[in-house]
Protein backbone atom coordinates (compact mmCIF):
# COMPACT_ATOMS: atom_id res chain seq x y z
CA UNK A 1 0.00 0.00 0.00
CA UNK A 2 1.19 3.66 -0.91
CA UNK A 3 1.03 6.05 1.62
CA UNK A 4 -1.29 9.25 0.77
CA UNK A 5 1.76 11.44 0.95
CA UNK A 6 5.08 11.15 -1.19
CA UNK A 7 7.38 13.47 -0.92
CA UNK A 8 9.18 14.08 -4.71
CA UNK A 9 12.37 11.89 -5.91
CA UNK A 10 15.18 13.42 -7.45
CA UNK A 11 14.18 12.60 -10.89
CA UNK A 12 11.03 14.84 -10.17
CA UNK A 13 13.13 17.68 -9.11
CA UNK A 14 15.50 17.62 -12.23
CA UNK A 15 12.19 17.73 -14.22
CA UNK A 16 11.02 21.14 -12.68
CA UNK A 17 14.65 22.24 -12.62
CA UNK A 18 14.81 21.54 -16.01
CA UNK A 19 11.33 22.90 -17.11
CA UNK A 20 12.06 26.37 -15.49
CA UNK A 21 15.47 26.40 -17.07
CA UNK A 22 13.79 26.31 -19.83
CA UNK A 23 11.03 28.79 -19.42
CA UNK A 24 12.80 31.42 -17.74
CA UNK A 25 14.79 32.20 -20.91
CA UNK A 26 11.53 31.90 -23.01
CA UNK A 27 9.65 34.47 -20.71
CA UNK A 28 12.31 36.98 -20.66
CA UNK A 29 13.21 36.65 -24.40
CA UNK A 30 8.97 37.18 -24.83
CA UNK A 31 9.45 40.86 -22.91
CA UNK A 32 12.51 41.98 -24.85
CA UNK A 33 12.03 43.10 -28.29
CA UNK A 34 14.96 44.51 -30.63
CA UNK A 35 13.20 46.68 -32.36
CA UNK A 36 11.44 49.45 -31.81
CA UNK A 37 7.51 49.10 -31.37
CA UNK A 38 7.08 51.72 -34.95
CA UNK A 39 8.95 49.15 -37.00
CA UNK A 40 5.17 47.51 -37.29
CA UNK A 41 4.18 51.04 -38.52
CA UNK A 42 6.87 51.46 -40.71
CA UNK A 43 6.61 48.33 -42.16
CA UNK A 44 2.80 49.28 -42.74
CA UNK A 45 4.11 52.66 -43.95
CA UNK A 46 6.23 51.10 -46.49
CA UNK A 47 3.09 48.86 -48.16
CA UNK A 48 0.72 52.11 -48.44
CA UNK A 49 3.18 54.17 -50.03
CA UNK A 50 3.97 51.16 -52.42
CA UNK A 51 0.54 50.63 -53.20
CA UNK A 52 -0.11 54.56 -53.73
CA UNK A 53 3.42 54.14 -56.75
CA UNK A 54 1.25 51.28 -58.35
CA UNK A 55 -1.90 53.19 -58.40
CA UNK A 56 -2.82 53.92 -62.92
CA UNK A 57 -4.26 57.36 -62.40
CA UNK A 58 -5.30 57.06 -66.02
CA UNK A 59 -6.76 54.13 -66.02
CA UNK A 60 -8.27 53.56 -62.64
CA UNK A 61 -8.80 57.62 -62.19
CA UNK A 62 -8.91 59.79 -59.27
CA UNK A 63 -10.72 58.10 -56.68
CA UNK A 64 -8.14 55.24 -56.93
CA UNK A 65 -5.54 57.79 -56.02
CA UNK A 66 -7.19 59.36 -53.13
CA UNK A 67 -8.03 55.89 -51.72
CA UNK A 68 -4.06 54.83 -51.57
CA UNK A 69 -3.56 58.74 -50.11
CA UNK A 70 -5.95 58.24 -47.69
CA UNK A 71 -3.99 54.34 -46.56
CA UNK A 72 -0.60 56.36 -46.62
CA UNK A 73 -1.63 59.36 -44.21
CA UNK A 74 -3.35 56.96 -41.97
CA UNK A 75 -0.32 55.08 -41.43
CA UNK A 76 2.04 58.25 -41.84
CA UNK A 77 -0.07 59.45 -38.57
CA UNK A 78 0.16 56.44 -36.94
CA UNK A 79 4.50 56.09 -37.63
CA UNK A 80 4.57 59.56 -36.45
CA UNK A 81 2.55 58.66 -32.83
CA UNK A 82 4.67 55.67 -32.41
CA UNK A 83 8.20 56.58 -33.31
CA UNK A 84 7.23 59.81 -31.51
CA UNK A 85 10.35 62.34 -32.27
CA UNK A 86 12.90 60.07 -33.26
CA UNK A 87 12.61 60.99 -36.67
CA UNK A 88 10.98 64.90 -36.98
CA UNK A 89 12.43 66.37 -40.12
CA UNK A 90 11.70 63.17 -41.87
CA UNK A 91 8.04 62.80 -40.52
CA UNK A 92 7.36 66.95 -41.42
CA UNK A 93 8.64 66.41 -44.69
CA UNK A 94 6.33 63.19 -45.28
CA UNK A 95 2.97 65.11 -44.04
CA UNK A 96 3.93 68.15 -46.30
CA UNK A 97 4.60 65.97 -49.24
CA UNK A 98 0.97 64.22 -48.72
CA UNK A 99 -0.32 67.40 -48.26
CA UNK A 100 1.27 68.14 -51.93
CA UNK A 101 -0.87 65.06 -53.49
CA UNK A 102 -3.80 66.01 -51.61
CA UNK A 103 -3.80 69.51 -53.22
CA UNK A 104 -2.65 68.24 -56.81
CA UNK A 105 -5.27 65.41 -56.84
CA UNK A 106 -8.05 68.06 -55.60
CA UNK A 107 -6.62 70.27 -58.63
CA UNK A 108 -6.67 67.48 -61.53
CA UNK A 109 -10.06 66.34 -60.31
CA UNK A 110 -12.63 67.20 -63.53
CA UNK A 111 -9.37 66.76 -65.52
CA UNK A 112 -9.29 64.25 -68.81
CA UNK A 113 -8.10 61.10 -67.06
CA UNK A 114 -4.24 61.21 -68.72
CA UNK A 115 -4.29 65.12 -67.99
CA UNK A 116 -5.38 64.49 -64.44
CA UNK A 117 -2.72 61.65 -63.96
CA UNK A 118 0.31 63.67 -65.11
CA UNK A 119 -0.61 66.55 -63.11
CA UNK A 120 -0.25 64.05 -60.23
CA UNK A 121 2.79 62.39 -60.96
CA UNK A 122 5.40 65.00 -59.41
CA UNK A 123 3.36 65.09 -56.20
CA UNK A 124 3.62 61.26 -56.10
CA UNK A 125 7.16 61.14 -56.90
CA UNK A 126 7.79 63.45 -53.86
CA UNK A 127 5.91 61.25 -51.86
CA UNK A 128 8.00 58.32 -52.44
CA UNK A 129 11.23 60.40 -51.95
CA UNK A 130 10.28 61.46 -48.28
CA UNK A 131 8.81 58.48 -47.33
CA UNK A 132 12.09 56.51 -49.06
CA UNK A 133 14.32 59.25 -46.66
CA UNK A 134 12.17 58.25 -43.56
CA UNK A 135 12.90 54.72 -44.35
CA UNK A 136 16.22 54.98 -44.79
CA UNK A 137 16.32 56.61 -41.70
CA UNK A 138 14.47 53.90 -39.26
CA UNK A 139 15.94 51.05 -41.31
CA UNK A 140 19.22 51.03 -38.94
CA UNK A 141 16.00 50.37 -36.08
CA UNK A 142 13.60 48.30 -37.93
CA UNK A 143 16.04 45.36 -39.85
Amino acid sequence: MRPAYRRPGKSRWLLLSTAVVFLIPTGLAAGCSSQPSYCAAATNLKTSVSNLSNVDVAKNGLNSLQTALNSVQTNAKTFASEAKSAYPSQTTALQNSLSSLENAIKSAKGQPPVTAASAVVPAVTQVKNSASSLESAASGKCS
